[in-house]
């Protein structure tokens, strides 16, 4: 050190660039480098986690199909059918058969055809079409080939198929009709589906990622995939897997019902492509810096006096060194200069911890809404049952209720199912006439409930009914107002379901009963839920008032601002909840 002392300004300066420039290519090259890793290993666990996702969509789809190819197997008239040779048992085996196999495909989304053809020569909707009839016999013929065809569903796989001289894609299922006792085949069941129906949308499934996603039938064909001018042609994953210096990411999981896979196939160059402009920046830096760097060094040595440049080499070495180990602030006090650089150099360090913070804590915040994301879905995923199954299962009840003459059973059966199907079928948007005919039926289903312990009116004008909505946003309300209101009162209470036009144009739906209503504490609580925005799933884990926030929220996400939920309560009185929605029709 007292070597360097000795040495020239100049010297001691450019010692010290050349120092500084070595440590900022280091830590550039290291960011560079542990960012690219990170990137890498994140894009591998969320490709992971979609293909997981896309698995249980298909999975949920396969499930459906075999329930309803299992089900009609089944079905005693189907055996009746397929084992009678007497003409007129024939005929009436014939009607109830169809009857059946009618009422599934209205029932079950996408399928296009279902048919049966049985051993003694006794048929069901063998297609008039020559290619669809095809289908049907190269289905049953690869199904007579397979071992253990009368103990599963075979999936044919993808066909495309002219019908009226428009090009159509199909994926077709067969299973075998069997006799219980003794075992022997009776006939075939085969189901042909639209594809749409059996797997996902990929345009909104991953509109946050990037790369191509395939699905395979057991021929290798591909079923559905973003790229559309793939869909019917074979895919080769060996030549990306195999590709010069391994420019492509090649990523499968096996779907085994169907025996085929889902590849994910993304590029190293898009993967890297932020990077790759990050490297560009730290270049321009670089090639900025050192011209600079050297016409600073330049000038300090020219200008200052020996004195003072040794004085201040000395303060710049030693407190730039702190700076870097330490992270402490220049404290010097001396000459005008000195003071200035001082202030300045600490005014960068200021700002460069303020960008980093701010830069820590956007990626926490990025990567916390991810993983409540996530557990969002895999909650939701969990919670699904067969809905379908539910629903028949009503309307059994249902008629079985009418039977016997229990009518007030019967009409609260015949609400429920009809909230159910509601629920379950059609687009997430609805007329607010659908939507109010649900809440009726909720509502009818409440005062059965609590006998007529509280009065309901719903006024709306006839001008809003044939307006836009996301469904399902008034029941989640109407059950607080009866559960967290008018369940507590001795007597009997009031309800109003309203909706008018705001002076913007607007739809405002009110919710208004004269219940309990709520502390000015618990308000505010409410009031501050429904401003949380992003923390929205961290604070109501182990809220109360679920359905309220829920509500809010889907509006707010499908809207934007200024729409949303708006809540006024007195205690003792009542309480009011206001929806504010855009009023849109078609």
């Amino acid at each position: 050190m007292d070597n360097l002392k000795k040495r020239p300004i100049k010297i001691q300066l450019m010692a010290m660039f050349v120092l500084f420039l070595l440590v900022i290519v280091l830590v550039m090259f290291v960011t560079y480098t542990q960012s690219k890793k990170m990137i890498y290993e994140k894009n591998q666990e969320y490709s992971i986690a979609l293909l997981d996702k896309i698995t249980q969509y298909i999975q949920s789809q396969v499930d459906s199909i075999d329930s309803v190819l299992m089900n009609t197997g089944i079905n005693t008239d189907i055996h009746h059918y397929l084992k009678t040779t007497d003409m007129l048992d024939k005929i009436d085996f014939f009607q109830r058969v169809d009857s059946q196999v009618t009422r599934v495909i209205q029932l079950q989304n996408g399928v296009a055809a279902m048919t049966i053809i049985g051993e003694n020569g006794n048929n069901l909707n063998l297609m008039l079409d020559s290619n669809k009839k095809q289908l049907v016999l190269d289905t049953i013929a690869e199904i007579k080939e397979t071992s253990d065809s009368h103990l599963k569903p075979y999936y044919f796989g993808y066909r495309e198929i002219i019908d009226g001289r428009v090009a159509k894609q199909y994926f077709s299922v067969g299973t075998t009709i069997s006799n219980i006792f003794p075992v022997y085949t009776l006939g075939h069941l085969v189901v042909i589906l639209d594809l749409q129906t059996l797997f996902p949308k990929f345009n909104t499934m991953l509109e946050n990622s990037f790369g191509d996603f395939y699905i395979l039938d057991r021929n290798g064909t591909v079923c559905s995939s973003n790229v559309a001018s793939m869909v019917g042609h074979e895919l080769d994953v060996a030549s990306f897997s195999d590709h010069e210096k391994g420019k492509y990411i090649v990523q499968s999981t096996d779907l085994q019902e169907m025996e085929g896979k889902i590849v994910h196939i993304y590029s190293k160059d898009d993967l890297f492509r932020g990077l790759e402009q990050t490297k560009k920046v730290y270049l321009w830096i670089l090639a900025l810096f050192i011209p600079f760097m050297c016409l600073l060094i330049w000038l300090i040595s020219r200008n200052i006096l020996g004195p003072i440049r040794t004085f201040m080499r000395f303060i710049q070495v030693h407190q730039i060194k702190n700076i870097y180990h330490e992270q402490r602030r220049l404290q010097l006090f001396g000459y005008h200069e000195i003071m200035v650089m001082a202030d300045k150099f600490n005014e960068m360090l200021n700002e460069i911890d303020r960008l980093t913070n701010e830069v820590v804590d956007s990626r926490t915040r990025i990567i916390a809404l991810g993983l409540m994301k996530k557990q969002a879905e895999l909650a939701y995923l969990k919670q699904q049952v067969n809905p379908h199954f539910l629903y028949n299962t009503l309307e059994s009840l249902k008629g079985m209720a009418g039977e016997t003459g229990a009518q007030e059973i019967r009409q609260m059966l015949g609400a429920l199912g009809r909230m159910l199907r509601y629920s379950i079928k059609g687009q997430e948007e609805v007329t607010l006439r659908q939507e109010l005919e649900i809440a009726k039926a909720y509502l009818s289903l409440q005062q059965f409930r609590f006998d007529d312990r509280f009065n309901v009116r719903i006024a709306f004008p006839e001008e809003l009914l044939q307006a836009r909505i996301i469904k399902m946003i008034l029941q989640p309300i109407l059950e607080n107002a009866i559960t967290h209101g008018l369940e507590c009162r001795m007597v009997k209470g009031n309800l109003l379901l309203s909706g008018q036009l705001s002076q913007e144009g607007d739809i405002e739906i009110r919710i208004q009963d004269d219940g309990s209503g709520m502390s000015a504490d618990m308000l505010d609580t409410i009031r501050m839920q429904l401003a949380s925005g992003d923390e929205f799933l961290e604070l109501i884990k182990d809220s109360e008032h679920l359905g309220v926030m829920n509500v809010h929220n889907r509006l707010l996400t499908a809207y934007g601002e200024p729409y949303g939920l708006s809540i006024e309560s007195v205690e003792g009185v009542g309480t009011e909840v206001i929806l504010r929605l855009p009023n849109r029709e078609g």
